[in-house]
């Protein structure tokens, strides 16, 4: 079926859905760091031209230096994993993402002060100070961002971890029940039975349940997606989200949004688009590699 093509990596896909708080922090940091160690009064800085453009390259480094370091972190999620692979990433990281700031936020501090604003500061004016200054605040503030996003990253590993097919077998076993074949459909005011492996998904519409088949047949049915995600094999549907149940031979394709969160093409075709959370990604990757046969 198409959904052998789909290639996953050996680790749980990187996202972090965090671009606005990055657009948002970004300036504030920028404004922290021109602000650490200055000795002049607010007043007499908002009368001076050369304060402006201070802020402006405080904040344009601060984003540049952020994104840059964020790419690293996600390059190095697809290599290295901080569960087993600890000492590696941190010596990594340490040089690439933090080793390389201090670098840029080191020469940056000289040239702009030294030479592209020498004329502009005061004759107490020593660059010594600032690089004393600059170099330990950024440390400060990218270990920082590195350690949340280390702890992020632990802890998709480990939801990962906990969703293993041997974990998928386990749920798989403790469920087992009598077999369904057949679910019993609504036809006008008649029942019908509809062969368990001719659904492809159910889904939620106006607070009612309705499969649709693999022929692309609706049929209306009294149960509820709890109902059935409980009643029906964990190894052949699983709960894409609150509207949508399906049955893996339903998923063509599917691919991350770039929030984290996985984008899927279902057929037949569902009239809306379906996501998997980025909290249930890790469940619904170790699944497709249980099913995906």
């Amino acid at each position: 079926m198409a959904i052998k093509s789909f290639r996953t990596s050996p680790l749980i896909m990187s996202g972090y859905p965090d671009f606005k708080t990055r657009l948002v922090i970004s300036p504030f940091i920028g404004v922290l760091f021109r602000h650490i160690g200055e000795p002049a009064p607010l007043i007499d800085l908002l009368k001076s031209p050369g304060y402006y453009a201070d802020l402006a390259v405080c904040m344009v480094a601060v984003w540049l230096l952020w994104e840059y370091n964020h790419a690293i972190i996600k390059k190095l999620d697809l290599t290295y994993s901080w569960l087993t692979s600890a000492v590696p990433r941190v010596v990594q990281q340490a040089l690439l993402g933090i080793g390389v700031t201090m670098l840029f936020v080191t020469l940056l501090s000289f040239v702009y002060n030294e030479f592209i604003m020498n004329a502009h500061r005061a004759a107490v004016f020593n660059v010594t100070v600032v690089l004393v200054t600059d170099v330990p605040v950024s440390f400060l503030i990218f270990l920082n961002l590195h350690l949340v996003y280390a702890l992020l990253r632990v802890q998709e590993e480990y939801e990962a971890k906990l969703q293993t097919p041997q974990n998928l077998s386990t749920i798989s076993e403790a469920k087992a029940e009598a077999p369904v074949r057949n679910i019993m459909a609504q036809q006008g005011k008649a029942l019908v039975p509809v062969p368990l492996p001719e659904v492809a998904y159910f889904y939620k519409a106006q607070e009612l349940t309705f499969l649709r088949t693999f022929s692309g047949k609706d049929f209306l049915v009294d149960e509820t997606l709890e109902y059935f995600e409980n009643m029906l094999p964990p190894n052949a549907f699983f709960r894409l989200n609150r509207q949508v149940l399906a049955q893996m031979n339903a998923v063509r394709k599917f691919s991350s949004d770039g929030t984290g969160r996985l984008l899927l093409t279902l057929e037949p075709p569902f009239k809306e688009e379906v996501f998997v959370s980025r909290r249930r990604t890790p469940e619904f990757n170790a699944w497709m590699r249980e099913v995906a046969v």
